[in-house]
């Protein structure tokens, strides 16, 4: 459901704030790197093969400079993609379609680029990510040259690489950059062809992207929850709700602020528990999105009734849901009747047992056959026979034609 405008500010506010403090962990966390050159083979070999047939060739001068790693050749690379008409302080990249010569240069560049990224600096490095990017930006714009889609291969490898960097600032720079590669389209039309070129190119950044969901650095983790939040494809975008568990504060506000409008990818259950969040911010920000999604403040209450730490509290919420005619009872008596606690449990199969509804006479059959204790099991086949006690006699039941005495 998409947020209204007012939601989105709101939830925009704690956003920024939660992309501060991640960028301070980040900073803080990160591991102290010296501003040489490295040449430890810590990053995998970053040869385009898509390139390979050209190694071979006499690379410009400026290309040959960048396989060496040489970060001033890497400063009038970045200059050579500017726009031609020099309007480019403050702006993006983007501002201006590419010109086929400064084209043709970037590719003798990615050359380059491929065989001495790994001579580079880190923060070298993460300049190589920033300017595949406005190369990418600036392919957007219409006209593009027709060379175009020779730049992508080689921009896939570099970006790859990126990902496995050992420097924390370099993988989060190539995950930024994925965050705009999702919905990339040259600035031309396009025949189905190279359409499945372009959709084959998004497809191959996806899982090395994905791996940093998993990343000792919370800054890399936030840089790809930003990433992957920006996929359309649910199914494609869904590991990072994953990061909502996050140790670090800033990335479970992350997920909530990058999946907020996405109920079908973060559910309202992987939400609520958050309204307990240690951290205010987060809890705020999920209470912000519950709001979002419908929730008015009476259910808000309640729902932190289901999800306090205190099992007697919980188990208060079930007198509560069976007066409530406003809510179905069967959704927030199923989550308690799932609670850790037996007893809650045991109290709402009972009220599950009183509601004729098939499915929570199919959640009792279900306690009554695998729930953890067996008191709870127990009670629950109790429950069911008295149910069935209760229901009319089946048609053709003897118990319809008493006999006489």
């Amino acid at each position: 459901m998409p947020l209204g405008r007012g939601a989105r500010m709101g939830l925009g506010f704690v956003g920024v704030a939660g992309l501060l403090a991640a960028a301070g962990l980040a900073m803080t966390m990160a591991p102290s790197e010296p501003p040489a050159a490295e040449t430890d083979g810590s990053v995998a070999p970053s040869a385009s093969a898509s390139t390979e047939h050209r190694r071979d060739e006499a690379l410009t001068d400026r290309a040959g400079l960048l396989a060496q790693g040489d970060a001033e050749a890497l400063i009038q690379a970045k200059d050579a993609l500017q726009s031609p008409s020099g309007s480019n302080q403050g702006e993006s990249l983007a501002a201006e379609p590419l010109t086929q010569d400064q084209l043709n240069a970037w590719l003798d560049d990615l050359v380059g680029l491929g065989s001495g990224f790994r001579r580079f600096g880190p923060v070298d490095r993460s300049r190589v990510m920033e300017l595949i990017g406005g190369a990418l930006d600036r392919m957007t714009v219409s006209p593009v040259p027709d060379r175009w889609i020779e730049a992508l291969p080689p921009s896939a490898e570099l970006l790859t690489v990126g990902l496995a960097d050992a420097s924390p600032a370099v993988r989060a720079a190539a995950a930024e950059v994925l965050g705009r590669v999702w919905g990339w389209q040259p600035g031309t039309a396009i025949w189905p062809d190279a359409e499945r070129t372009v959709a084959t190119w998004k497809n191959r950044l996806h899982t090395p992207l994905v791996s940093l969901l998993d990343d000792a650095e919370p800054g890399v983790r936030l840089a790809t929850v930003i990433a992957l939040g920006k996929l359309p494809i649910d199914a494609m975008a869904e590991p990072a709700v994953a990061r909502i568990a996050d140790e670090v504060p800033a990335v479970r506000m992350q997920v909530l602020t990058s999946f907020a409008p996405r109920r079908d990818v973060l559910t309202d259950d992987e939400v609520l528990p958050l309204l307990f969040d240690p951290e205010s911010p987060v809890a705020l920000a999920a209470q912000l999105v519950l709001k979002a999604r419908g929730l008015n403040d009476d259910l808000i209450g309640l729902a932190k009734l289901l999800y306090h730490p205190r099992a007697d509290l919980r188990a208060s919420a079930i007198a509560q849901i069976e007066r409530r005619e406003d809510i179905d009872p069967i959704v927030w008596l199923d989550r308690l009747s799932h609670d850790q606690d037996e007893q809650v449990r045991s109290q709402a199969m009972e009220a599950l047992s009183r509601l004729a509804s098939p499915d929570a006479r199919r959640r009792v059959s279900e306690m009554a056959a695998s729930d953890p204790s067996p008191t709870v099991r127990d009670a629950a086949r109790r429950a069911l026979d008295d149910l069935t006690a209760d229901l009319p006699p089946l048609p053709g039941s003897p118990d319809l034609y008493p006999r006489a005495n």
